[in-house]
């Protein structure tokens, strides 16, 4: 049962009792008003300490649940706060039951009886600290921990390779063609990176996503050696369309999560998950980049536009690279083969860099220039480790509480008969 049912259980068993009463007063009509007045008499002492427990548990509860969702402190057998509550419960009725069974003795005159002075009003201060002795157990008895952070810097950054495989990458304006000089310097940029985590989407006439982040280079080495012009689509250039896919695959790489109670949560440690069913955190996200390498020549009706595509990737704080790949001459039909704009365009927005790549030496100079940048970019990675178990000091607190409750109860404040 967790603690919110415990609650709910409590609220239904005192409405019975409320039920009941009203009905005993109903079958009883002999002096019925009566009646009613001695059982109401009765039963809301009882029903004031329920509510007020209950009420107290609660707000207990949400507090806990608070600390516990901003990982200030765990809670190692959270349920136990059903004992602070019957704590807090108990308290009460021997509260109520003390103060009905006064403690007096007889005086044959009553003017000898001094005024009632400050240790009468004082006189319940014994039980108060038995009270929060018990509570002090019930905390303890929950297992607190604390916990402490480390920073580390990492040079750990996640990108993702938006790799142009329109027909246009035929054009044979550097050695071979454009597509083997692409390959050959993207697999180059893989054998130098060693804490990334690299993943690849190829676009055409639409986008798609051929591998996913991962550190495992080799695999992607092999994945970019057989890329072929008619893996997708070819007749089009969806440039806005490829980036728009990296930004979601990239969006993701922190985990997956939803919010409804029982959900699976793929949250990575030290992330939360925010309210659009992503993983966030404030001083743990990972840097993230993208290098896009095109012609430039976004030919193609798409779901996302070059520019939308870059002002999205801007709000996530995503850098994009962009590597123009071609000379710059009329075509067969008198156009520009490339088109320096639209990738000059997207830099700009996301506060990345645009190279131009004529062959294959400034091509591979320009992924050189990106590695270069992304080696200097670090990392900080908050990890949360335990520091202290308060069981023992809230044990200890426990004792000494109970010792000034016995000796109180049993010097100053001793109660006859």
């Amino acid at each position: 049962m967790t603690v919110r049912q415990g609650i709910i259980l409590g609220s239904a068993i005192g409405a019975v009792i409320i039920i009941a009463a009203a009905v005993w007063v109903l079958i009883n009509p002999e002096r019925r008003k009566q009646r009613f007045l001695v059982a109401l008499q009765a039963f809301l002492p009882w029903l004031m300490v329920g509510a007020l427990g209950g009420a107290l548990a609660y707000g207990v509860y949400r507090y806990l649940d608070h600390q516990r969702a901003h990982e200030k402190i765990v809670w190692r057998n959270g349920n136990a706060i059903c004992l602070l509550a019957g704590a807090v419960l108990v308290g009460l009725i021997s509260f109520h039951l003390h103060r009905r069974r006064s403690a007096a003795l007889a005086f044959s005159q009553t003017a000898l009886v001094r005024r009632r002075g400050l240790l009468a009003w004082i006189s319940d201060l014994p039980g108060v600290f038995r009270v929060l002795a018990v509570a002090a157990v019930a905390v303890a008895l929950m297992r607190p921990e604390t916990f402490r952070t480390i920073k580390h810097e990492e040079d750990s950054v996640d990108i993702m390779i938006v790799f142009d495989m329109s027909k246009s990458m035929e054009e044979a304006d550097m050695p071979r063609d454009r597509m083997d000089a692409a390959q050959r310097v993207v697999r180059r940029f893989l054998r130098r990176t060693k804490h990334d985590r690299v993943g690849l989407v190829i676009f055409g006439q639409q986008a798609m996503l051929q591998a996913p982040l991962t550190g495992d280079m080799k695999l992607l080495e092999q994945i970019v050696s057989d890329l072929t012009i008619g893996d997708v689509p070819e007749l089009g250039t969806a440039i806005g369309d490829g980036l728009a896919l990296a930004l979601a695959s990239l969006r993701r790489s922190d985990g997956i999560c939803d919010g409804t109670p029982g959900a699976v949560n793929t949250c990575e440690p030290g992330f939360t998950c925010s309210s659009d069913g992503y993983c966030d955190s404030q001083s743990g996200k990972r840097n993230k980049v993208v290098i896009l390498l095109s012609d430039g020549d976004s030919n193609w009706v798409t779901r996302f536009e070059p520019d939308e595509a870059a002002r999205a990737a801007a709000k996530m704080n995503v850098k994009v690279y962009t590597v123009l790949v071609g000379r710059e001459e009329n075509d067969f039909f008198g156009g520009m083969s490339v088109n320096p704009a639209t990738l000059r365009s997207i830099a700009s927005l996301t506060g990345g860099d645009f190279y131009r790549a004529t062959d294959y030496e400034t091509f591979d100079k320009g992924f050189q220039a990106v590695r270069n940048k992304l080696d200097k970019i670090k990392r900080t990675r908050i990890e949360k480790v335990p520091d202290k178990q308060l069981f023992l000091p809230l044990a200890f607190l426990a004792a000494i509480l109970f010792g000034i409750d016995l000796l109180l109860s049993h010097t100053r404040f001793r109660r006859l008969p």
